[in-house]
Parts: structure tokens; C-alpha cells; sequence
């Protein structure tokens, strides 16, 4: 089965990250936010999210992370052990400045070298990364991405081993800016006090850039499986829907579910990741929608909109998403 990727990442199981604090991200108002990234940013072409790193299971994983500031890399959810879970103070981090205590850490490590993450990665499916120095600032400034881990082989058509195949393949990174935060301090204050969002985003994204951004909008052949790995790296809760458009989650935070689960929503909590497929119907031009909540869930804070258009191939009826009396099956031979 053919390559699906719709976006750009390192690896497999090697990456090398520079950490950049001097990036700016065009919003789609004009505005320019300070932002801080790892490496090249996403798909090469924007500053956040940072790149995704993919790994094969079963297989040892190296990371090597570069800075002229104290930084980690915390694999979220990555099974890995202590000394190269990012952690400051028990795990590796990098900085070149000396003496003193800066973003809140103290007995630097590793100070002016790089250090190297390894560790064998687990479970094939989706995961995170992110700085761990001062997290609540250095989560925001937009230091984080997506691990993918993909099953034995490194097949990038399959979900895990013995699990579903899909045709294309998406990330949607979730999250927000509050403007405020990014006037350039360096250590969380009285500014991070409050987290009041004024920019709604889809893989770093935002405004009527969603509607087109190619590593976003959906595309596909009539008839062809679609999988969305769905990453929160914001601070609201997020409900994703697909306009309609019946869809099942196969996985959550890593893991595979015992069977899928079908929805028309799916609310993504922060740091929660979610594998969702659906099968392309025919006929499809959507308005997929992203509502940002307050962490209460009562009020919608702002909303991330992309397309779900069906392209040419298959000529088979699909009612939302699914062909009438559809089982399609595992490559295990369970069905969904």
C-alpha cells in the first residue's frame, strides 16, 4: 500500500533537534508571536508545531537535542525510563549558560552539549513531546509535537500490528495562543496566571488557512480510509467533528481500543491523543470543526475549521462515512 503521509518527519529512530527561541509566527490578523521551537517546525514550512519523530517498534529510538537554553525533551506517554523521560532533574537536559538558576532549574547536567535520548520504543501508535523546563511557559511558547511509532516493518499504511490499513494519514495538532504570554519572558510570572486564548489553531494554523493548508484539509479518493491522529497541545479542551461524517476511534493515547468506537464528536481533553478513521463517502464537500472550550465546558472559546473534500476513484455509495452493512476488517481478521 502506497506512502499516505500528508506531512514531513524525522527519522525512523534518529532525530536531531535544535532548539530555536528567536521564531516568529505569522498569524492570520498579521500579527507576528514569538514562538519557540524544536528544530524546523512542522512539515518544514511554519514554526509550530515541531517536527514529528517517528520510531519503529521494538527498535532502539535516539533523539539528540541541541540549546543555548535549558530545554528537555519529555516523550508524554512514551514508556521510557527515568533518565530519558525529560524530566529536569532526574532526566538529561541541555544548557550553555552556567551559574545560577534559570526557568526554574537547578544543577544543570549537561551544561553547552547536547544531550542524546535512546530508548526502545513501545506500542506502535501516536504520542507526544515536550519541554518539561517550566512547562506551563514553554508548553505555550509551542515546544512540542507528535511522536508517531509505527508497528514492526515501519509500514506507514497500517495502524499497529494486526490493526487497521488506511490510504491517507493525517496529524491535527490542537492548540491555542494566548497572545499575552509571548511578549518575551522567559520564565512563567504573574502573566501565566490566567490562560485567556485568542488564537485558534489546527497544526499551527488558524483563520481561513485551515480551509487549504495541506497538512490539514482533508483530500482523499472516494472509498479510501483516512486516519486523523488527533494531538491536544493546548490548554482547552477540544470537540472535534468531522461535519457530520460518522467516524471510528481506534485508539487512544498510544493505545489500541479493544474494538473501535463509532462517533459524530469526539472531545479531546490537553494531552490526549485519539486515532480516528473513516472511510471516504462519496459526494463529500465538509466543513470539519474544531470547538476550543474553557476548561468548564461551558463556554466556546474559539473554533478551528478545515475541508473534507472526496477526490476522484471508487464508485461505491457511502452513507456517512460507512458503506451500508460495511465490515471491513483488522488485518488480524476481527472486524469493525
Amino acid at each position: 500500500m502506497a506512502d499516505g503521509r500528508t506531512f514531513q518527519y524525522l527519522g525512523p529512530n534518529s532525530a536531531s533537534l535544535n532548539v530555536n527561541m528567536g521564531n516568529s509566527q505569522v498569524m492570520s490578523d498579521g500579527a507576528s508571536i514569538t514562538a519557540w521551537t524544536f528544530g524546523a517546525g512542522f512539515n518544514n514550512d511554519r514554526a509550530i508545531p515541531s517536527p514529528v519523530i517517528e520510531g519503529i517498534e521494538g527498535e532502539l529510538v535516539q533523539v539528540t537535542l541541541a540549546s543555548q537554553m535549558p530545554h528537555t525533551i519529555h516523550f508524554h506517554g512514551l514508556d521510557v525510563d527515568q533518565a530519558n523521560d525529560g524530566v529536569p532533574g532526574t532526566s538529561g537536559y541541555v544548557a550553555q549558560n552556567s551559574g545560577g538558576s534559570f526557568g526554574r532549574v537547578d544543577g544543570y547536567t549537561n551544561l553547552g552539549s547536547p544531550f542524546t535520548y535512546a530508548f526502545v520504543a513501545p506500542q506502535a501508535g501516536t504520542y507526544a513531546y515536550h519541554c518539561h523546563v517550566d512547562t506551563v511557559l514553554h508548553f505555550e511558547m509551542g515546544m512540542y509535537g507528535t511522536v508517531i511509532i509505527r508497528p514492526p516493518g515501519g509500514s506507514a499504511a497500517i495502524a499497529w500490528a494486526g490493526g487497521p490499513t488506511f490510504d491517507r494519514e493525517y496529524i491535527w495538532h490542537l492548540h491555542t495562543f494566548d497572545s499575552s504570554w509571548h511578549s518575551g519572558g522567559f520564565i512563567s510570572g504573574p502573566q501565566t496566571v490566567r490562560h485567556r486564548p485568542d488564537y485558534f489553531m489546527i497544526n499551527g494554523r488558524e483563520g481561513a488557512v485551515t480551509l487549504t493548508d495541506s497538512t490539514t484539509a482533508i483530500s482523499a479518493d472516494v472509498g479510501q480510509w483516512v486516519l486523523i491522529r488527533a494531538n491536544n497541545m493546548g490548554y482547552q479542551p477540544a470537540l472535534v467533528r468531522l461535519g457530520g461524517l460518522a467516524f471510528s476511534i481506534i485508539a487512544s493515547d498510544g493505545r489500541p481500543l479493544p474494538s473501535p468506537i463509532t462517533r459524530t464528536e469526539q472531545l479531546i481533553a490537553p494531552g490526549e491523543r485519539y486515532d480516528i478513521l473513516f472511510r471516504m463517502p462519496a459526494a463529500t464537500a465538509r466543513t470539519a470543526t474544531v470547538e476550543y472550550f474553557d476548561i468548564r465546558m461551558r463556554t466556546v472559546l474559539g473554533t478551528a475549521e478545515t475541508s473534507i473534500t472526496a477526490t476522484t476513484g471508487g464508485d461505491t455509495l457511502f452513507l456517512d462515512g460507512f458503506e451500508t452493512g460495511d465490515t471491513t476488517a483488522w488485518s488480524d481478521g476481527t472486524t469493525k
